[in-house]
């Protein structure tokens, strides 16, 4: 099982990390990035292959804030309006 959630952890959330939008969830990874991979350039996936190589040691926050967006992105592709249940704008 946690096997399982850290295959889940590293494929579908950490892509997400460099495009999540300001706030809470990149705020709890911020400390985090500047700490595990500080010497790391940004670009070309390098932010996302540093995390994704020190999620171990990765904050309890930054793995909730990144587990909340797996979340999201997971509820947003089976096509429901953010947790709406799939229901169609002119149904609600």
């Amino acid at each position: 099982m946690r096997l399982a959630f850290a295959l889940v952890l590293t494929v579908g959330l950490i892509p997400t990390l460099a495009q999540a939008e300001p706030g809470a969830g990149r705020g709890a990874c911020l400390r985090d990035i500047k700490t595990l991979c500080a010497g790391v350039q940004p670009g070309g996936g390098r932010i996302r292959n540093c995390i994704r190589e020190n999620r171990a040691q990765l904050s309890p926050e930054c793995k909730t804030a990144l587990s909340e967006r797996m979340m999201e992105r997971r509820q947003n592709r089976q096509g429901g309006l953010g947790g709406l249940g799939g229901a169609k704008p002119d149904e609600l």
